[in-house]
């Protein structure tokens, strides 16, 4: 007999992996002992070899559970020549890689075989090469969904720092729709992660606002299944945490942001109720209809609305309810200098009522929606002021960090001197049960 800690080792999982499976019924242990500690017996071990085996393969972990079930026959067979058909997309993927590592190694600045490349050297013969910002950007992005241990493995070859490795994975796992907070560098996104990095909350909230929001939810069991997306280090997770006895499973694309909110659920005493996966909002894994609740404070626009609110219905209950924060307007007659500003931070930024018409269109129906109290802007705002005084001495000549930094303190001043023209909203909205 094992423990979860020696068959989490032996198969190269962690243990929060395995409880996870243990949550949606895929893998349980054979016997639970006094105290409620896991047993696997020899057929567990078994078990889960084949799920890592169906797991290296690149199969879903539904898909999992089904061949499981069912065994060999016409669905397996299916599964794996609809993964085939991926494996040959991303092959074609590889074959532009190809294309460019030959150009590379035609080129007369390539480095000796004595000499190290690093990263400046390789974006200088990226650039060369004819490639632009969106090729390496493209680049990085394809070389992590293919292959994300090689583009781990690449980017330390480059000999860039670890908080850096884990940015530009980051930003090439993250949702294509992020690029769109700025256009004009791929490291943008990499600068944001780290200078965000330390805030006690990536946006505005509440213990309060959580446990209101919370508090409309109807027909929730008494212990739900929560899938948080886009949960930053948790803050909205640890209240969450608070003010039920559910499970929470967490993701987020930055790895540190994970690591730091395992931690705060060690602290806080919930870490058997927390599960920290790092997953692309936009691309789920999980198991349909899964959930009771889908949960998103200010994240949800990385997508879009109504395209996140479209796409994450299908892992909700019938009857399930979810809940995000949005950016919204409270005014139609902003000042011009506000209209600019968002026009080019949030362009489809809206008022909470059109945000839950399109939620309705998409066959949601509207528990209600609050906006956040001003005292979570201040503590925000105070918490983010703060955090770009500190990184401005490292950042602040980076085009990147500056960009970042003086966008940020104009988001603030003019929060402060044009007070009730924008704010988040919290909506609650629940699909009919079955």
């Amino acid at each position: 007999m094992s423990t979860i800690g020696r068959l989490a080792k032996k198969h190269g999982l962690s243990r929060s992996t395995l409880l996870y499976y243990e949550r949606i019924g895929l893998f349980c242990p054979s016997e639970y002992t006094k105290g409620e500690y896991r047993h696997y017996n020899a057929k567990d071990d078994a078990r889960l070899a084949r799920i890592c085996e169906l797991r290296k393969a690149g199969l879903s972990l539904k898909d999992i559970g089904r061949i499981l079930e069912e065994g060999s026959g016409s669905h397996m067979t299916r599964v794996l020549e609809d993964r085939l058909s991926e494996l040959n997309e991303e092959i074609n993927g590889l074959k532009e890689q190809q294309v460019l590592v030959a150009g590379l190694l035609a080129h007369e600045k390539l480095p000796a075989d004595n000499e190290l490349m690093d990263k400046k050297t390789w974006a200088v013969l990226l650039k060369t090469a004819g490639f632009s910002e969106e090729d390496m950007r493209n680049w990085h992005m394809r070389f992590e969904r293919s292959a994300p241990e090689k583009h781990d493995r690449f980017l330390r070859h480059l000999r860039i720092p670890e908080p850096d490795i884990s940015a530009i994975r980051a930003m090439a796992a993250a949702p294509h729709a992020i690029f769109t907070i700025n256009r004009e560098t791929g490291r943008f996104m990499e600068v944001f992660f780290k200078l965000y990095e330390g805030l006690k909350r990536e946006g505005p909230g509440s213990l309060a606002m959580t446990r209101r929001a919370y508090e409309m939810c109807t027909g929730l069991p008494d212990k739900p299944a929560v899938l948080e997306l886009g949960c930053g280090t948790g803050g909205a997770t640890m209240d969450l945490a608070r003010i039920m006895e559910g499970t929470i499973v967490a993701t987020d694309v930055y790895q540190p942001f994970l690591d730091t909110l395992m931690q705060r659920a060690e602290d806080l005493g919930v870490s058997d109720r927390v599960t920290a996966l790092p997953r692309d909002m936009g691309d789920l894994d999980f198991e349909p209809a899964g959930f009771d609740l889908i949960w998103c404070e200010g994240a949800a626009y990385i997508m879009g609305v109504d395209k996140a609110l479209a796409y994450w219905k299908q892992f909700l209950k019938p009857g399930g309810c979810m809940v995000i924060s949005d950016a919204v307007w409270l005014t139609d007659n902003a000042p011009d200098e506000v209209n600019a500003f968002w026009k080019e931070a949030y362009p489809t930024m809206r008022t909470a009522r059109d945000n839950e018409e399109a939620a309705e269109k998409l066959g949601y129906v509207s528990l209600g929606h609050f906006i956040i109290d001003d005292a979570c802007w201040k503590d925000f705002y105070d918490d983010v002021e703060q955090r770009m005084n500190e990184v401005e001495s490292a950042y602040g000549h980076d085009p990147d960090g500056r960009a970042i930094i003086d966008s940020t303190r104009l988001e603030i001043d003019l929060y402060r001197r044009y007070p009730g023209m924008f704010g988040y909203c919290m909506h609650v909205l629940k699909i009919e049960g079955s």
